[in-house]
């Protein structure tokens, strides 16, 4: 339940980063087969492309015109976002998406594998009881006896090393919530810049 929370939250995690499916694919693409990793602070967001295409459009009307003057004004704000935001998306990435979602793939991959392994020692063990009971002879008998005691000895170990594990996940928990915490700050200082950013276009704007 654990595992599947997480793992929701850093699939969710990734399309809030990166929106477009196709670009997320080959981020993903980039990361698992290539090795180039992910170019999510390189691509050109919208706030680019809405700065740019002000920018262009002000100076075709000419910047004499107060239209003109302030499509480029305007422009030029959501150019500076989207720096700001390509840098935000690097910081996200880099402090909370990546370092969670690897945290994710070896700490539970390791306690599902011993869970699976717990899960296959039970069942030996529950398989060397029954031969117990249907033994015939004590010669038989005393075999099963010994498998018995040889399966539990071997589902004991097994349940001990996956106790460990669980329980350090647990105390790994705080990890997570450090990436958490890493995601709100990111949060936090791209809309406090982004917000300055406008601010003072709008002021300008009223003057």
């Amino acid at each position: 339940c654990t595992k599947n929370s997480i793992n929701s939250t850093a699939n969710a995690s990734r399309n809030f980063i990166q929106p477009n499916v196709g670009a997320r694919l080959e981020d993903m693409f980039n990361e698992k087969v290539t090795g180039k990793g992910s170019a999510i602070d390189k691509r050109a967001s919208y706030a680019d492309l809405l700065g740019s295409t002000m920018k262009s459009g002000g100076q075709e009307i000419g910047e004499t015109t107060q239209v003109g003057q302030t499509l480029v004004e305007v422009g030029g704000t959501f150019e500076r976002i989207g720096m700001l935001e390509r840098e935000y998306l690097s910081d996200v990435y880099t402090k909370f998406f990546k370092p969670f979602s690897n945290h994710l793939q070896v700490e539970w991959g390791n306690v599902t594998t011993e869970k699976r392994r717990l899960e296959l020692a039970r069942l030996d063990l529950d398989a060397a009881k029954a031969k117990v009971r249907t033994a015939r002879t004590p010669e038989v008998m005393q075999q099963n006896e010994q498998k018995v005691r040889e399966s539990q000895a071997a589902f004991d170990r097994q349940f001990e090393q996956t106790k460990i594990l669980l329980t350090d996940a647990d105390r790994k928990s705080g990890e997570f919530c450090h990436y958490l915490e890493e995601f709100i700050r990111s949060q936090m200082n791209y809309h406090e810049q982004a917000h300055k950013m406008l601010e003072e276009t709008y002021n300008k704007m009223k003057q």
